[in-house]
């Protein structure tokens, strides 16, 4: 199935700007592309429908999506289920939020076609060495129109980019930066019903230690990127970074 390779320029969801708490310490330079990834989030109305987290660590982003939908149920799935004070202050507060510890890769505790939506943020790069099993399993739970996504990822066509990671790979700047392609996503995309890739950062990356530091910068690199990809679709590819959406 061929792959739908696009660069969002419409307005973000309306209930997305109230999840970039969970962007965390990531650049504020990628905020379009967080913004884009939570849209996807919200795309259908979750309210009586149960989505889960892959690798969703302290659990933010999950809380965001039960906070937008408060009669969805949504978990968070990490190796160790969240826990503390703040995660008990978020379940009393949100019904529909819980958290357990698992495995991305073995999801035999959810029944087939029982959940509407699956995702996982800067999670996938960390599960690339069995893809397309991971997409499998997730295909098994997914109700029909059900959906996966992943959110800010990297990507490995762009050589540049892909010398820069390597050298702030070595220099311990990044922990596990391994790089993603296209023809993995078309690989898992067996079963699905579509996959869309949304790529960012074309000039955006390489630019990050200047236009992280002043926000007009990042706004006008961010433009030239959109009119870039705009005007020379399969420069598409290049991108830095992406978002992921399998719609079974």
């Amino acid at each position: 199935m061929p792959l739908q390779l696009t660069h969002p320029t419409s307005a973000p969801h309306p209930k997305a700007q109230s999840m970039l708490p969970a962007i965390g310490g990531f650049p504020t330079s990628d905020l379009p592309l967080f913004l884009a990834g939570y849209s996807e989030l919200c795309r259908v109305d979750l309210s009586g429908k149960r989505a889960l987290e892959i690798c969703g660590g302290f659990g933010k982003l999950a809380a965001g999506l039960a906070e937008a939908y408060p009669q969805a149920e949504v978990t968070g799935l990490d190796l160790y289920a969240a826990s503390g004070p703040e995660i008990e202050e978020r379940m009393q507060r949100l019904p529909g939020l819980s958290y357990v510890a698992g495995d991305a890769f073995d999801l035999s505790g959810y029944g087939d076609e029982s959940l509407d939506l699956v995702w996982g943020q800067a999670a996938l790069h960390h599960l690339a060495h069995n893809a397309t099993g991971l997409a499998a399993s997730v295909r098994r739970v997914l109700k029909p129109g059900g959906r996966l996504v992943f959110i800010f990822e990297p990507m490995g066509h762009n050589l540049p980019v892909a010398a820069i990671r390597a050298v702030r790979m070595a220099k311990h700047e990044l922990e596990d930066e391994s790089n993603l392609y296209l023809s993995q996503f078309e690989r898992m995309a067996a079963g699905f019903s579509s996959c869309e890739v949304q790529m960012f950062n074309l000039l955006g990356y390489p630019m990050k230690a200047v236009s992280d530091r002043f926000e007009w910068l990042s706004k006008t690199v961010q433009s030239m990127d959109a009119l870039l990809f705009r005007r020379f679709p399969k420069l598409l590819r290049y991108g830095a970074n992406c978002n992921v959406i399998f719609t079974k």
